[in-house]
């Protein structure tokens, strides 16, 4: 028994059963701060019933769209998550002018497997392909398979 009067896994359940219902129920904030008709900054995490959609100027949630974007799908200019496009894209999924994440298609692209004009990954497939597999028209790296030919590592 504690000074409360309640065992430690009673004490124990009651944190637990509300860490899970904060999860159920959701989360939103929405600044006063607007440009044009977008808030400043939205936040939103949704619980059972809802997606959780953020909009904003700084959007941040599980589905997030915005100036600068930040969820588990995040669309913008700038965005960062799970799956991000963007002009400027850091993602696990990254798609964009500039990509940088494990999957990347865009431009200029940095990843664990690059598909772009310009791109830098383990496996990188664009027009200047730089990798150690690396397939494009200027191919370089271990592996390179260009218009030049298969070029096997030595």
């Amino acid at each position: 028994m504690t000074e409360n009067g309640y065992s430690t896994d009673t004490q124990e359940q009651c944190r637990l059963r509300s860490a899970v219902n904060r999860q159920l129920i959701g989360y939103e904030y929405r600044s006063k701060a607007r440009i044009g008709s977008l808030p400043l900054v939205h936040i939103r995490r949704g619980g059972v019933d809802s997606p959780g959609i953020a909009k904003g100027v700084i959007a941040i949630g599980d589905i997030a769209i915005g100036i600068v974007a930040i969820g588990g799908l995040a669309m913008g200019f700038i965005a960062l998550g799970g799956i991000s496009l963007a002009a400027i894209s850091i993602a696990g999924l990254a798609v964009g002018l500039l990509a940088i994440g494990g999957v990347g298609i865009g431009g200029i692209v940095f990843a664990g497997c690059a598909i772009g004009y310009w791109t830098w990954a383990a496996i990188a497939i664009g027009i200047h392909a730089h990798g150690v597999v690396a397939i494009g028209l200027n191919a370089q790296g271990a592996l390179t398979i260009s218009p030049k030919g298969i070029v096997l590592p030595q």
